[in-house]
């Protein structure tokens, strides 16, 4: 049926009955009365003859003969209905008698209902296949559209009403349904695409015929968009999968995935050398499996869902010592959904230092040989923390902003500085630093803005520039930033808006031209609350912000500290020192609060005062403040971490009256404390 057909009223005229007849393609257009009940039909070739005159109304050559139907008859009712050629319209009305639309060519509808339900029984019924899914269409034998149903509107996003007479081909180009029209020969399962998007399996495509003769066809599809990009999809993840495995199969690290509740999802060959368990053991078993052989420590699991952050820990595995991290996977919505295990054999890596002493072996595993930032110094950023770092302070040397570096003291803020201002367009010009907390503020002045002759008593009589002056063209670097007093701050503001510089005692202004680069290890945000720092001023400097983290929270870095400052003192000493296994697991296990700095400071020590090439757990005892190392036996290193967590428990045991309170001063779970003070047995009366 076609929906919403052109009308006319009773007494509309014969004029309007023509401008209808000439913008709509039905050859029969339905009349009703002016409460909208159904009248007639009038004839498209009768209203287009000249000898009616225009203002006679359309009821006058009313057609009532024609029967309308039902909107709610079986379309079966048409091959109970008398029709003869003339028939090109039958009206379908509603229970009140109100149209609701017209059946276009009854006659051709009806001579090939039979033939169409035939074939969609034959396929549909057959197969036990629901129809629901598919559309039809239905074309004459010359290409026109006699049938769209409401499947096919959906699917190709087209109005029957809008679409009926035209040529399929240009509805649907380059369709072949008239193809088999013409030559009489079926289609099955074809694929194609009918916008960008959008593919349709035409399924059936048959010949419709009335005796002998071949009157059009008949196409049935659905729309299988979905279907293939779920297939599509479904590849790719696949080929992703592959990629992934191979990935973790070449890892020489041992590799352990596990849901958010434990279960063990995904492992590596490495693993399952590390503990001698078999993938079949090991994959879909619960994290206790793991524990109870001994080949995972048992808060690992706990660790990471409490602190939702990366933990580092060393653990006796199968006889050796390895390095766990632990890093929490977190979804969109930042719910945890996955944990991620790396172990990384400590004992094979202290035979790499002992036997190969920085080969490339060792370079290519553990020193991700960043390639230098600057010119200046060599960045060692092996963790993934310290290479986004790097690559931030790349991007950041190539335009002329403010950058503001924080981070605790000896993160290495100034070599950051240094090597964005290496690979700066600036490289060419100075690079001034000024330690801010180092300078008393009386001299402070002075030193960054400079001064006229006859500035003060004790001023030179030429006078003197300013650091500001001297980083012209450059980069000025200063440090400490946060000490800088609140008078300066002022002074430094107006220099960074007008990009001009006014000695001490002088009333001319200099213009300047450098790039700032400021650093601190407090909080200048917290300081600006406080009013002890200029909001403008921290605005002005954050422009940027580069933060280091500190080097308990990237211990992927440092083994390669290690040995980049164990080759520079080499190297500068004129020595071949080495260093033991069991002082690499003694500076790993360490927490370096005073970072990077420290690990140089403890190095430069240790190649002074070793007596022998070989660095041992002794030098490390008598000459730094490091006491937990493994001397002979791997087991040995288990025992002191044990011995220093049971003490660290047992003194808060004594300061704290509840458990609860116990896991607060500890940083961990109260069910961590109550399971840790059963170990080691200590019972709360």
């Amino acid at each position: 049926m076609m929906f919403n057909p052109p009308f006319l009223y009773v007494n509309d005229t014969v004029a309007k009955a023509r401008v209808a007849a000439e913008h709509h393609r039905i050859e029969s257009i339905p009349v009703l009365y002016q409460n909208g009940t159904f009248a007639g039909l009038i004839e498209r070739n009768l209203v287009r003859q000249d000898r009616l005159p225009d203002n006679s109304a359309v009821e006058n050559y009313l057609n009532t003969s024609v029967k309308p139907l039902n909107a709610d008859d079986p379309i079966s009712v048409l091959a109970q209905i008398p029709l003869d050629s003339n028939t090109t319209v039958i009206p379908v009305l509603s229970e009140d008698a109100s149209l609701v639309g017209v059946i276009p060519e009854p006659k051709f509808l009806k001579d090939i209902l039979g033939e169409i339900t035939r074939i969609v029984e034959s396929i549909f019924l057959s197969e036990n296949v629901s129809l629901a899914n598919y559309g039809v269409i239905v074309i004459s034998d010359e290409g026109r559209i006699v049938y769209f149903d409401m499947n096919a509107e959906s699917i190709l996003g087209l109005k029957g009403k809008a679409i009926y007479g035209i040529h399929i081909n240009k509805v649907i180009h380059d369709s072949k349904l008239c193809e088999v029209a013409k030559k009489g020969q079926p289609h099955i399962r074809i694929k194609e695409k009918f916008h960008d998007n959008q593919i349709v399996l035409c399924k059936y495509r048959f010949p419709l015929y009335i005796g002998s003769k071949i009157v059009g066809a008949i196409g049935i599809f659905q729309d299988i968009s979905e279907k293939e990009q779920l297939h599509e999809n479904l590849r790719n993840l696949r080929g992703l999968n592959l990629e992934m495995v191979g990935i973790l199969e070449s890892m020489y690290d041992g590799i352990v995935v596990m849901d958010n509740n434990g279960k063990v999802i995904r492992i590596n060959s490495s693993y399952e050398l590390i503990t001698g368990l078999s993938a079949h053991d090991i994959l879909e078993a619960d994290i206790k499996y793991l524990i109870d052989e001994g080949c995972l420590p048992g808060f690992v699991l706990s660790e990471v869902l409490e602190k939702k952050k990366r933990v580092h820990i060393i653990e006796n595995i199968k006889g050796r010592d390895f390095l766990i991290i632990a890093t929490p996977v977190f979804d969109g919505d930042s719910k945890l959904v996955r944990v991620v295990v790396i172990i990384k054999d400590i004992d094979y890596l202290n035979e790499l230092i002992m036997n190969l002493q920085v080969t490339q072996d060792i370079a290519t595993r553990y020193y991700a040989g960043p390639e230098p930032l600057g010119a200046q110094e060599d960045i060692v950023a092996s963790s993934i923390a310290m290479r986004r770092v790097v690559s931030l302070a790349k991007k950041v040397a190539q335009v002329d902003s403010n950058v503001l570096v924080t981070g605790e003291t000896g993160v290495g803020k100034e070599i950051v500085a240094r090597s964005v201002h290496e690979c700066s367009n600036r490289r060419g010009g100075p690079f001034i630093k000024l330690n801010c907390g180092a300078i008393p503020e009386q001299l402070l002045e002075s030193e960054l803005f400079g001064y006229d002759s006859g500035a003060f008593t004790g001023a030179k009589k030429e006078g003197k520039p300013g650091l500001i002056e001297l980083a012209d063209g450059g980069t000025l670097f200063l440090d400490e930033v946060a000490d800088l007093p609140i008078n300066l701050q002022v002074k430094l503001l107006r220099v960074l808006q007008e990009r001009e510089v006014m000695r001490v005692g002088s009333t001319k202004h200099k213009k300047v031209d450098f790039r700032l680069i400021a650093a601190t290890n407090r909080n200048l945000e917290q300081m600006v609350k406080e009013n002890t720092f200029r909001e403008d001023l921290f605005y002005r400097l954050n422009v940027i912000p580069v933060f280091i983290p500190p080097l308990r929270e990237r211990k992927e870095d440092v083994v390669p500290l290690i040995m980049f400052f164990l080759s520079k003192f080499n190297k500068k000493y004129g020595m071949t020192k080495k260093v033991s296994p069991e002082v690499i697991k003694g500076l790993l296990n360490y927490d370096w609060p005073g970072n990077i700095r420290e690990v140089e400071n403890t190095i430069e020590r240790l190649v002074v005062t070793s007596d022998s090439s070989l660095i041992l757990a002794d030098n490390l005892k008598e000459n730094t403040r490091i006491s937990n190392v493994e001397e002979n036996s791997p087991k040995q290193l288990t025992e002191v971490l044990d011995e220093t967590e049971k003490q660290l428990i047992y003194q808060a045991y004594q300061q704290c009256k509840t458990t609860r309170e116990m896991a607060e001063a500890l940083g961990i779970s109260q069910s961590a404390v109550v399971k840790k003070m059963k170990k080691y047995g200590i019972v709360r009366p």
